[in-house]
């Protein structure tokens, strides 16, 4: 019990970074309440492994954690050949391609490619991998339909429109795979007669790679 808390306490204070990037001690501690002492000695096993740094008074992780997000994604299926086909559909329809997985609240992104136009559009979602979307989202309504469905969300904030459609024989994963692209890029009846049909294919595909596992 104690070593699972310890690793609880320690995942807690990686996670605090997410809003702040370089904190302090003071406020890290704040943010997870634990005790200085406890915060400062997490650290300075973290900085001593190469996960964390301290400049001045602050303290920031360091580049070395991509090695576990790197690891997470593997684990996940997402290899260069699932990245390669999300970014294939990106950059045909010039928006943003998704991977999602079920999540108690609602689907978190496991996969994400960007065209290149998206990438210098300023992205007020500000989505990443790790974030989670609502079940009111295309990603999350495409879960657990039947093959040959597909959900759709419309966004008039953004000026953007998204559609998902199910991963099929995932094995008990529960998978989707969507795109957001801008209203004007759906010109007549493209979304269903071409970008619907083009994700439905995606999906096959990564199906297949996720259930073999390509590297």
């Amino acid at each position: 019990m104690k070593n699972n808390r310890s690793i609880q306490r320690c995942l807690s204070i990686m996670r605090a970074f997410r809003g702040n990037g370089r904190p302090t001690l003071a406020e890290l501690a704040r943010a997870v309440e634990l005790p200085h002492a406890t915060v400062l000695r997490f650290l300075q096993t973290l900085e001593e492994e190469g996960y964390a740094a301290r400049e001045d008074s602050r303290w920031r992780l360091t580049p070395q954690v991509f090695e576990l997000g790197f690891a997470a994604m593997d684990s996940l299926g997402v290899t260069d050949a699932v990245q390669q086909i999300l970014q294939r559909l990106a950059d045909a329809y010039s928006g943003t391609s998704n991977l999602g997985e079920a999540n108690p609240e609602g689907v978190i992104i496991i996969g994400r490619a960007m065209a290149p136009a998206e990438r210098r559009r300023l992205v007020v979602m500000n989505l990443r991998v790790g974030s989670v979307l609502p079940p009111s989202s295309a990603l999350a309504g495409g879960l657990r339909l039947p093959q040959g469905q597909w959900s759709r969300y419309d966004y008039p904030d953004s000026n953007q429109v998204s559609v998902a459609v199910p991963v099929p024989q995932a094995g008990p994963r529960v998978l989707s795979v969507g795109i957001s692209v801008s209203v004007s890029e759906v010109v007549g009846d493209l979304l269903e007669t071409e970008m619907v049909p083009a994700l439905q294919q995606a999906a096959e595909t990564i199906s297949g790679v996720i259930r073999v596992g390509v590297v």
